[in-house]
């Protein structure tokens, strides 16, 4: 089997899309983990090592690095230290000898008022900067907001903190790992910047009608009050700094949306992008049907 791949904020919920789509390939992973407790669920997933490391500690990021043929960087949501991690373990894995990097960053990081956009924007200019070959993924925003949602969508509200009227080309998660994987086996991807957007321009209305049409009842499509996000993500734990940063990017969303073209997506893939529907029938459990 070839060189590990290391895959960083391998716990996370991209993290362990990624790991499972490496697998499928027949790659050989490493996870990268800041807490002992997430080794075992890692181990059960499929990954062949686990290491301990912190982004924002370089000394602890040179071994994990050690002897892996790629470096895939998926950084923690709406870090404030987005730049300092990445380039810290863009620096691993340059001192380690990795043949490639590969860095997660996000749909439009021109959309500067967006900070965690604007910082994954500095990160790609440091990452075509260095010293590796390097493939830049740019996912859009997930199909997969919807799972939290699922109980009060089977109650008839699906709610989201911006207009209802705001247009998205959601992705499937597992259509980006699927990319993602492919990235890492593929030469010809190296030196590329690719935007992974779905294939449907959707606003929260769109997705609400396609929701009652699969749940046969009605679900009305409801803007969730800022105040109300605030509230809900202070008590759940989130820090002050990541509740400012989501109402941020909401109001954002609120006056423009998120757009993007399917076409690279679908051309990496081979097979058209998974659209709303179907994905919702999957999580719904009514995809045989």
């Amino acid at each position: 089997m070839s060189s590990p791949v290391l895959v960083a904020a391998a716990n996370g919920r991209t993290g362990r899309a990624v790991l499972r789509a490496l697998l499928a390939r027949g790659m050989r992973t490493r996870a990268l983990v800041r807490r002992a407790g997430q080794v075992d669920g890692l181990l059960a997933l499929g990954a062949h090592e686990c290491v301990l490391g912190d982004l924002e500690d370089p000394a602890t990021l040179a071994p994990a690095a050690a002897g892996c043929g790629t470096a895939l960087y998926i950084g923690p949501p709406m870090h404030p230290g987005e730049r300092t991690m990445a380039a810290n373990f863009l620096r691993a894995a340059e001192s380690a000898g990795c043949a490639h990097f590969v860095y997660y960053s996000v749909v439009h990081p021109v959309c500067r008022e967006i900070r965690h956009h604007r910082l994954k924007l500095e990160v790609e200019e440091e990452v075509v900067n260095g010293h590796l070959p390097y493939t830049i993924l740019q996912p859009a925003r997930y199909m997969q907001h919807l799972e939290p949602l699922l109980p009060q969508v089977r109650d008839g509200v699906h709610a989201m903190p911006f207009d209802v009227d705001a247009r998205f080309n959601v992705v499937d998660l597992e259509d980006v790992a699927e990319v993602t994987a492919r990235a890492v086996e593929d030469p010809r991807m190296r030196g590329g910047t690719f935007e992974l957007a779905g294939p449907e321009a959707l606003s929260q209305r769109d997705m609400a009608a396609t929701l009652a049409g699969l749940l046969q009842r009605p679900v009305e499509a409801r803007a969730l009050p800022l105040q109300a996000l605030r509230e809900r993500a202070l008590a759940a734990g989130a820090s002050d700094d990541r509740v400012e940063q989501m109402l941020l990017m909401n109001r954002h969303y609120d006056r423009h949306g998120m757009l993007g073209s399917p076409l690279v997506l679908e051309t990496l893939l081979g097979r058209p992008a998974t659209c709303f529907e179907g994905y919702a029938r999957r999580v719904l459990g009514l995809a045989g049907r």
